[in-house]
């Protein structure tokens, strides 16, 4: 897949995926990290990751890779109650 943002262009590839994680309960307003396991992950990359089935009033805010081989997706609840969204199927695209 190519992406294109503003002069800048790079091809993604599917890294990882489908990766099975259960982020625990996300309150109302806040957010909560949670570390998905990536082998070949790198810290100078650029990740995409994708939940299909995510709750909702839940979305991912962010995206990074803190350390080789664990993408750090943030979640977000944007709800006036508590969300445990149970175990989630995520794919990692990474650039």
């Amino acid at each position: 897949m190519a992406l294109q943002f503003q002069g800048f262009s790079a091809t993604a590839q599917l890294v990882s995926g489908p990766i099975t994680n259960n982020p625990g309960i996300v309150y109302s307003g806040y957010t909560t990290d949670v570390d998905l396991t990536v082998p070949g992950a790198k810290p100078d990359r650029f990740y995409l990751v994708v939940a299909p089935s995510l709750e909702a009033n839940l979305g991912i805010v962010n995206t990074y890779c803190p350390s080789n081989d664990i993408v750090r997706i943030r979640l977000g609840n944007f709800s006036v109650g508590n969300i445990d969204p149970g175990s989630q199927t995520f794919y990692v695209l990474g650039m």
